[in-house]
């Protein structure tokens, strides 16, 4: 909606009724001027319908409470980072987006699609010293935050309670041979139940390189690092499960994501992240659950976090307005209403001692993974490779067709080949 102009047929014909009928007077006018509103647009995708509902009562809110300002929110479907990049180039996209942690935001960083915050951060006097500092810096190049982080949440182990007790298992597992060896008791391929489904998306088996003590790139991310004996062992443990037939994916059970095996009863653990806890509670209300930290690897306990940031694009026409959306969404409060609607886990650190969590004990896990998790991210150029080439590599080795120990080196070699090429 744009701001009504003193000349359209509306606003005139009201003025001049308002004088015809001797009601209006100069000092009226101003309170008409401050009457005008600033539209602004928010964006991102969602990881499902449950998250769309939560953040319209959000956005509901602040449209409540900020008269001055209307934010529209137009979720957008299909290939989110595909559509944005269509967008931009069109010059209408969003005032405001979701930024990822991986995928194309880096690359719309250095597109300078995105505005730097530093300057309505200072003028606001908006402290980011509560952030999660691996959460604020992934949205940082060169000392400008391009982000302020709106929630995370890291991979932890979803189990079936009803599931382990059927199989006899008493208590979730806390080692890999622990979780080897569940899943191979809670398999049972003629009912379409296996110990583990999930996808072979690169996310799914990079935190068992780093519990192995190896890393799919260096901390500057200059370098691969997918050749290694300690990344080759994570990668093999995790592969095996599905080589053995005690893990698979989520289309074999007939489910078009791990958090629908779930709740369908086809799976006895996923390792998925705090979206999954509110799809459960109101798409599969009955199933009996938990939630444990990563079952620890040989060398250490680590799993990967996905922080999510509001962003702010070149292409918006109220930055001020949309500055205000972003300074109330990510505020101690405004991130605590958004806690409380139980979609994820805060990207403040003193929100971890919410009451809400006491309340809701099933997100222990979760919370206890958060401060031994790895923020995920890959540097500009490299989304077909992280989202295509790497799940296509380890596809062909669940399926046999190919090593784990090739799959790696293939990697390896494609991801330099980007790195040298400068993305």
């Amino acid at each position: 909606m744009k701001e009504a102009s003193w000349s359209s047929p509306r606003v005139v014909g009201s003025i001049l009724a308002c004088v015809l009928t001797g009601s209006m007077t100069l000092a009226a006018m101003p309170a008409l001027a401050r009457a005008a509103t600033a539209t602004i647009t928010l964006s991102g995708w969602t990881s499902s319908p449950v998250e769309a509902a939560l953040m319209k009562k959000l956005l509901d809110h602040f449209n409540q409470t900020h008269p001055g300002i209307h934010v529209k929110y137009r979720p957008i479907s299909g290939n989110y980072e595909t559509i944005l990049k269509t967008r931009f180039v069109a010059g209408d996209a969003p005032d405001i987006i979701y930024v990822n942690n991986g995928g194309e935001s880096s690359t719309f960083i250095a597109n300078h699609d995105l505005l730097p915050l530093n300057s309505y951060i200072r003028a606001s006097h908006f402290s980011i010293k509560d952030f999660f500092p691996g959460a604020l810096s992934l949205f940082t190049v060169h000392g400008k935050i391009y982000g302020i982080p709106k929630d995370q949440s890291p991979l932890s182990l979803f189990y079936n309670k009803t599931l382990f007790k059927a199989a006899g298992i008493a208590h979730p597992p806390t080692t890999w041979a622990q979780l080897a060896q569940d899943a191979h008791k809670l398999t049972n391929p003629k009912k379409h139940i296996y110990g583990l489904v999930n996808s072979v998306q690169e996310p799914r088996w990079a935190e068992f390189l780093y519990e192995a003590g190896g890393e799919v790139m260096n901390a500057s991310m200059t370098r691969m690092e997918l050749t290694t004996p300690q990344a080759l062992k994570g990668y093999r443990f995790f592969v095996n499960l599905y080589r053995h037939h005690d893990a698979t994916v989520p289309g074999t059970v007939g489910a078009g994501w791990s958090g629908q095996a779930f709740g369908m009863g086809r799976a006895g653990m996923v390792l998925d992240g705090n979206w999954l806890v509110p799809y459960l509670n109101q798409t599969y209300p009955h199933t009996q659950y938990g939630i444990v930290p990563m079952p620890r690897g040989p060398v250490n306990a680590e799993t990967l976090t996905f922080p999510v940031a509001y962003g702010i694009t070149r292409d918006s026409h109220n930055p001020q307005a949309a500055w205000t959306l972003i300074r109330y969404l990510t505020s101690r409060k405004g991130m605590t209403r958004w806690m409380n609607l139980g979609l994820a886990l805060p990207a403040r650190k003193s929100l971890l001692s919410l009451p809400y969590y006491k309340q809701h004990p099933v997100l222990k896990g979760l919370l206890e993974d958060l401060s031994q998790s790895i923020p995920w991210t890959f540097p500009p150029g490299m989304v077909q490779y992280s989202s295509t080439l790497m799940t296509n590599e380890t596809t062909l080795v669940v399926d046999g067709k190919l090593s784990a120990k090739a799959a790696l080196q293939d990697m390896q070699k494609a991801g330099e080949a980007i790195l040298h090429a400068g993305g």
